[in-house]
């Protein structure tokens, strides 16, 4: 790769391909190339994304080595989720394009602008435009979320307006209120700034290899889309939107019950986004306290406060710059922190504890948490305006119970895990499998994780059979008397293994009839006679 001098250091010149929706785009962007590439910014790629021979020029451009793609969606999310290891930049409304539409508003009509959340952090500069140009009605609203876009139509239309300005999303409300709709299409500014923000990117990526980060950081993001089991409808529809989110550069809000894999999501997302090759720092907002988790988060300077290291020290903020940060419990947060979190997250920059200068940052915020957030929000536990910053996008991470089909293949997948980890041959009997599948698994993917690990440490022969969970379960299962798939396993008391040792069976005998180990039985037999003894 070619590069040129420049003070402080080499400039590189990086290779990125530009996919436009239309050929009218395309056109309008060829007549730009040559300035482009005279000033040595890039060398740029240009495929006409409507041709007919698209998807064939776009795989062959990032087989050639690209170092980044930029796209409009829905083309972008496709392709993220093709090429997963490419660097995928979607093209976003600016406000360039917000104030375009504007103008097309017609003469003497009433115009509301529904802003969407990508221009959240220009909300206070876009209002002193809007005021300027007469628009009386706008508010901040989110694609994703269809009721928050009803309700924005809606207002508008009580407020009188007669012209809305919005997304594709609010076009059939916007009808069924009899307004106008000019509708919010990412252009010439978009493009621009998508560009400039691939360039940053890239060229912090290329600074990372020679950047360390402080174990008490964090850590790595070691999970893939893949490490996530599961195929049922409910987990495909969670991977889908993974996919589509990762490409983008919007906070993400996931949400679901303890042990359903918040964070192993969270780490898949980075991994799948631009940003994989920067770091991943993760923290666990409920584990920390209050003092310690502002400090943590924001960082401090030397002396700001007693046992202060003397050269202060950086914070989470500050290390996870150019990459994500993954924000656990975040409904654990306490309320005087979430002020400051809210001003971070609103002005892009941080300020340590005791400086007077502000540090400008440029992190992906991934929250998680396994609270009613909305709930918190009316219990005046979370601040309402922080929880629409978190939740631009939103996945739900189903419990167990909720999709049982992945039970099985869950099980066998971590039961092979720890045959590997413990040296052990086991295999799940099929009725195993079976009352796996009945089971309500209040601890999720964790709970059954932590039952296979036992079976597999406890369970002495090859094949792990129902009677087996009485030793790892609270509440076992039925097995019958003469069949082991149909006895319950509570009434198989320690008498009625005596019993079988006074009609004279062997240990061998008593294992085969009931189902279990030999080991089993020993230990059985042991805790029958320390309960005689006790008597």
């Amino acid at each position: 790769m070619k590069t040129e001098k420049m003070r402080g250091g080499v400039q590189e010149i990086f290779k990125i391909s530009i996919v436009t929706p239309s050929s009218q785009l395309y056109t309008k962007i060829e007549q730009f190339l040559p300035a482009t590439q005279k000033r040595k910014l890039a060398h740029l790629d240009l495929i006409d994304g409507s041709a007919a021979d698209a998807a064939y020029r776009i795989r062959k451009s990032i087989q050639a080595g690209r170092d980044a793609v930029i796209l409009w969606d829905p083309m972008a999310s496709a392709v993220a989720a093709t090429y997963p290891q490419q660097r995928v930049f979607v093209v976003q409304p600016s406000v360039l394009d917000l104030l375009n539409c504007v103008r097309q508003v017609p003469e003497g009509k009433s115009c509301g602008v529904i802003i969407p959340l990508s221009l959240r952090a220009y909300y206070d500069d876009l209002e002193v435009q809007f005021k300027a140009m007469g628009v009386t009605f706008y508010c901040l609203a989110s694609d994703s979320d269809e009721r928050a876009m009803q309700t924005a139509v809606h207002q508008a239309a009580l407020s009188g307006i007669q012209y809305v300005v919005g997304s594709a999303g609010i076009e059939t409300y916007a009808r069924g209120e009899g307004l106008g709709w000019i509708p919010l299409q990412p252009g010439w500014g978009g493009l621009v700034r998508a560009f400039f923000k691939a360039l940053w990117s890239l060229r912090q990526s290329r600074m990372a290899p020679g950047r360390t980060i402080s174990p008490r950081s964090g850590m790595m993001a070691y999970y893939h889309l893949d490490d996530i089991i599961g195929t049922s409808p409910m987990m495909q529809q969670v991977k889908r939107l993974a996919r589509i989110y990762a490409a983008t550069e919007s906070t993400i809000l996931i949400t679901g019950e303890s042990g359903t894999g918040k964070e192993m999501m969270a780490q898949a997302i980075h991994n799948l986004s631009s940003r994989c090759h920067g770091p991943f720092i993760a923290i666990n907002c409920g584990a920390v306290s209050e003092s310690l988790l502002e400090s943590e988060l924001f960082g401090y300077t030397g002396g700001s406060f007693t046992g202060a290291r003397r050269d202060g020290r950086e914070g989470l903020f500050e290390a996870a710059n150019g990459g994500t940060l993954f924000l656990d419990e975040i409904g654990d947060m306490p309320y005087n922190l979430q002020n400051h979190l809210l001003r971070v997250l609103q002005e892009r920059s941080v300020r340590r504890l005791g400086a007077h200068n502000v540090i400008p940052i440029d992190v992906r915020i991934i929250a998680a948490t396994n609270k009613d957030l909305e709930q918190a929000v009316q219990e005046h536990h979370f601040r309402l305006d922080l929880y629409y910053r978190l939740a631009v996008l939103l996945i739900h991470m189903p419990p167990l119970r909720q999709r049982r089909e992945d039970v099985a293949v869950l099980a066998r997948t971590l039961l092979q895990r720890f045959n590997e980890q413990y040296g052990q041959p086991h295999d799940l009997g099929q009725d195993v499998l079976d009352y796996f599948q009945t089971l309500p698994w209040p601890g999720n993917v964790r709970q059954l994780a932590n039952t296979i690990e036992r079976l597999s440490l406890v369970v002495r022969e090859e094949k792990i059979t129902l009677p087996d969970l009485a030793w790892v379960l609270p509440n076992p299962p039925v097995v019958p008397d003469k069949n082991v798939r149909d006895r319950n396993l509570k009434a198989m008391t320690y008498d009625y293994i005596e019993k079988l040792y006074q009609d004279g069976k062997s240990v061998s005998d008593i294992a085969k009839e009931l189902g279990i180990s030999r080991s089993t039985i020993y230990r059985m037999r042991q805790k029958y006679q320390n309960k005689k003894e006790n008597l």
